[in-house]
């Protein structure tokens, strides 16, 4: 597939609107793609629900030794305020000499998708002599939910691969050997409603959450644990709800968190720490907590100087004309559900990347957006041909 065509495939991409919905579009056109192989490639509809559907698309002997991955989502995030945009962001255009791609999602992740698309259509055109299987897992709602890694996971199409390629954004084409898990929860404080006039005759539900959000800040900013590129755990409550009016002491008061696990914790571990902050205030006089867990991803660690990590490292160098870092990466990706794998593959994510990223007018380079299609394809044949 030459340049043109590759340029073209992201367009198309970027065109159908997958605002958290109809991925099942781009499946569509992706499968269409392959039709001209049907007999060389083997293609898994998941469906998720209504226009919602992520695929499995293989290549390669089943039955090989050797399994390499790649992966990347189909949705991407709202648009924010819609006349913000410069040109639709949908329309996929080239702008700047045809350097840049404008759209939602060109960088997160259509662009890294299109690569991987487009590195298993150049080597069945080229009838190249695969020794392993190739297999592209395309998801639904990682922005939101990760629901299609989950499923996907739960069905066991990861737990036969020996590596995973995740073309997820990383900043300048470096290469992400690490990624922090993630836990959501919401808390809720039950307390008894009174007239403010009258405050010791009620329970102040938020007085308590204060205490709660306190004990948590000091409890998980505090752990002794420093990941060597990723850092510490992180821990915010980002969200406070509840109360009926001002003069009211509230009856209840909800509260949503995020712990950004960095790879030496366990989900398990994070999750004892929260549950014995709510036990403990639970045998305090007039506290009353419950939890509940919204997403638990667990951290990706790797070997920084790993066979598949440095060669990344060393073929994006060639392709580029400069050195690239390994790095590890503080948000979640797919790989927080992939980990989860009784027997998960090593997984790295390159993919282009800049800081336009959920913003408005979000672009992707055309030039680093091939070295990417570039890099898939000279990986993908390193280890499989």
């Amino acid at each position: 597939m030459n340049k043109e065509k590759q340029i073209e495939l992201l367009q198309h991409l970027v065109q159908i609107p997958t605002v958290d919905d109809h991925e099942k579009q781009v499946v569509d056109y992706i499968v269409k793609l392959f039709e001209p192989y049907k007999n060389e490639v083997r293609i898994t509809r998941v469906p998720y629900q209504g226009d919602r559907e992520s695929v499995v698309i293989s290549i390669g002997p089943q039955d090989s030794d050797f399994k390499l991955g790649f992966s990347g989502h189909m949705d991407v995030v709202n648009l924010g305020e819609p006349n913000a945009w410069k040109d639709d962001p949908f329309s996929g255009k080239l702008y700047d000499n045809d350097t840049k791609m404008y759209g939602r999602g060109t960088t997160d992740m259509k662009s890294g998708l299109a690569g991987m698309v487009a590195t298993m259509l150049t080597l069945l055109e080229e009838r190249a002599s695969l020794k392993g299987e190739l297999r592209l897992l395309a998801t639904v709602g990682e922005e939101t939910g990760m629901w299609g890694s989950e499923e996907l996971t739960k069905q066991g199409y990861v737990d036969d691969l020996d590596v995973l390629v995740i073309g997820e954004d990383t900043t300048d084409l470096n290469v992400v050997y690490a990624s922090n898990g993630d836990i959501d929860y919401t808390v809720a404080s039950y307390g008894k409603v009174a007239i403010s006039s009258q405050a010791s005759a009620g329970i102040n539900a938020l007085d308590n959450m204060l205490d709660f959000i306190h004990m948590a800040n000091q409890k998980l900013r505090t752990q002794p644990k420093i990941h060597e590129t990723l850092g510490p755990l992180v821990h915010n409550v980002t969200m406070i709800s509840g109360g009926d009016q001002v003069n009211s002491i509230p009856g209840k008061i909800t509260a949503r968190g995020n712990v950004r696990i960095n790879p030496l914790y366990t989900v398990a571990e994070v999750q004892e720490m929260l549950e014995s902050i709510i036990l403990e205030l639970n045998t305090w006089p007039d506290y009353s907590f419950e939890i509940e867990y919204d997403y638990v991803g667990g951290a990706v660690d790797g070997d920084i100087q790993g066979e598949y990590v440095t060669t990344a490292k060393q073929m994006l160098g060639e392709i580029l004309g400069h050195s690239v870092k390994i790095v590890g990466e503080p948000g979640a990706t797919d790989a927080s559900n992939f980990v989860k794998s009784p027997s998960a593959p090593i997984m790295l994510v390159v993919g282009p990347g800049n800081d336009s990223v959920h913003q408005i007018d979000e672009y992707v380079d055309i030039a680093e957006y091939l070295a990417a299609a570039e890099f898939y394809k000279g990986f993908a044949k390193k280890y499989l041909t």
